[in-house]
């Protein structure tokens, strides 16, 4: 049938080399959907439409990271920002400056390329990784992509630059937003969904062992970040507050007491949340408020 004789072609394609799927197909026609089901059927480094990165976070500070393998990491070199430019974006609707969408892609796709070539026979997923790309920084994806397709199998969802990627893939599956039982792999019609999935798990998952550096990241970024203690400041202010109001109080307002004690505690919680993204200015126009 089609979807074996897919499957015997992926294998043979392994054999000699890893390969480079593209998946395209319309708007709304399921394509994060079929990812996502290739991600559930066999462990592998899957790289989501939407990244997590902290907006404050610099780009140099990154651990087990090159930033000189940015193609567009000159310009900030030249003009002296290499050591302070910060990943940026949007983050509990606080915008952060930094890099654009478009670099920020390329540096989530720079910083895979980087960490997975110690490592061979991946299976790589990567969910519309130069959305907001421009032309100009093409030769360079069509470069690093030549490079992980021969250590790693790359399983890309794209809607920017389908023709430059479709034509260097080893295959390209199209999705229907009519029919999802069924995909169209190269020329092969009607090829089985569930049977696509499963010729396209080959691959291992990643694995990262962890350092010092790592761990002196996270204390930089999550414990010592002044976003963190901006919360701390705020507990503690709100706390003192309710201390204040309640000082030597009766034994008749301990009702009172442990109802406001719990509803403080419940709103720093929650707030904290958001004062958590926000930089110190803002959370200082927070406390002005109050």
């Amino acid at each position: 049938s089609s979807s074996q004789n897919f499957r015997l072609t992926i294998i043979e394609q392994a054999h000699n080399t890893m390969t480079l799927t593209t998946v395209v197909g319309s708007s709304g026609s399921g394509k994060t959907t079929f990812l996502n089901d290739v991600h559930k059927s066999n462990k592998c480094t899957y790289i989501r439409q939407y990244h997590t990165m902290r907006p404050y976070i610099p780009v140099s500070k990154i651990p087990n990271f090159d930033p000189t393998g940015l193609p567009y990491w000159e310009i900030y070199e030249n003009e002296g920002k290499g050591d302070s430019i910060q990943v940026g974006g949007t983050m509990a609707g606080e915008f952060t400056a930094g890099l654009s969408g478009g670099q920020r892609k390329l540096l989530l796709f720079e910083l895979i390329c980087q960490r997975t070539a110690d490592q061979s026979e991946l299976l790589i997923a990567l969910d519309e990784p130069f959305a907001g790309v421009t032309d100009d920084f093409v030769p360079f994806i069509v470069e690093r992509l030549n490079d992980l397709r021969k250590k790693h199998n790359v399983i890309l969802v794209t809607n920017d630059h389908v023709e430059t990627l479709t034509e260097m893939a080893d295959n390209t599956i199209t999705v229907s937003a009519i029919n999802r039982t069924v995909v169209k792999v190269n020329d092969m019609e009607g090829v089985d969904r569930q049977r696509a999935i499963f010729a396209l798990s080959l691959g291992d998952d990643y694995q990262y062992n962890s350092s010092s550096e790592d761990l002196k990241f996270f204390a930089q970024t999550e414990i010592m970040s002044p976003q963190l203690l901006g919360v701390t400041m705020f507990s503690v202010f709100s706390h003192a507050l309710f201390v204040a109001t309640f000082w030597d109080s009766s034994r008749d307002s301990a009702g009172l007491v442990l109802v406001a004690g719990s509803i403080i505690a419940f709103f720093c919680i929650n707030v904290s949340t958001q004062l958590h993204a926000l930089r110190p200015t803002h959370l200082l126009r927070i406390l002005h408020k109050f």
